[in-house]
């Protein structure tokens, strides 16, 4: 019998990629699946200094289709919406560092998901996709507020609270602008990113897109 299982689910798109079919060849292009689909590991020490993952790679799931990147962990693992939230941070940053840099926007919801090797589908994966679509509207991955209410665990809450912050609109984002403007490691891709920046705002006539730059330009204006 075909069951689906609740998860905490991770619907993110890259912003522009039509764009990018244009002028980037299939090598290059397959570059940025590469990275996008890299599995990162968020350990912790434990006793005698071993390092040691909070959840096992086996328990994150990741599924790519065209444009859009899904990341999922069943809801009864320990830690499963800080680390996903994690993750996507993470994969905020690398797109930032990337030659051309790319900008990703999404969201993050939990209910049902059903995945059998090359089908995914469930309520949970709709209700993320439309929050991004219809709400995230600027290079952000949102959370609702009420999944913020619902963690129990002190630990998790303290992870989660390091992690994101809450907008204007009631929604958490990652900090993943933060993060990009203030790690050592993100120094040298910095000015790639500001110079896309300013192209795309001196040459673009699309005032959705450039309200998507502006929120970029805004928040490292601060930041830096």
């Amino acid at each position: 019998m075909k069951e689906y299982s609740q998860c905490y689910f991770a619907f993110i798109d890259l912003l522009g990629f039509k764009e990018i079919i244009k002028i980037k060849t299939c090598s290059e292009i397959v570059e940025i699946f590469n990275e996008a689909k890299k599995q990162y590991i968020v350990n912790e020490i434990k006793e005698e200094k071993v390092e040691i993952p909070v959840i096992p790679p086996e328990d994150i799931h990741y599924y790519i289709m065209s444009d859009s990147v899904c990341i999922y962990i069943k809801d009864d693992i320990k830690s499963a919406l800080p680390i996903l939230i994690s993750l996507c941070m993470s994969l905020q940053v690398r797109m930032l560092c990337l030659d051309t840099p790319i900008l990703v926007r999404g969201s993050i919801s939990r209910g049902d998901i059903y995945e059998d090797q090359n089908i995914l589908f469930g309520p949970a994966m709709v209700e993320a996709y439309i929050r991004a679509e219809k709400l995230a509207n600027v290079p952000r991955i949102i959370i609702p507020a009420q999944l913020y209410d619902e963690i129990t665990d002190k630990i998790d809450k303290l992870m989660f609270d390091g992690i994101t912050y809450l907008e204007q609109d009631g929604f958490y984002a990652t900090r993943y602008i933060d993060y990009f403007c203030n790690h050592n490691s993100t120094i040298k891709y910095r000015d790639n990113v500001n110079n896309l920046i300013r192209n795309i705002l001196n040459t673009s006539l699309d005032q959705s897109l450039r309200e998507k730059y502006m929120y970029m330009k805004a928040w490292m204006d601060y930041l830096l």
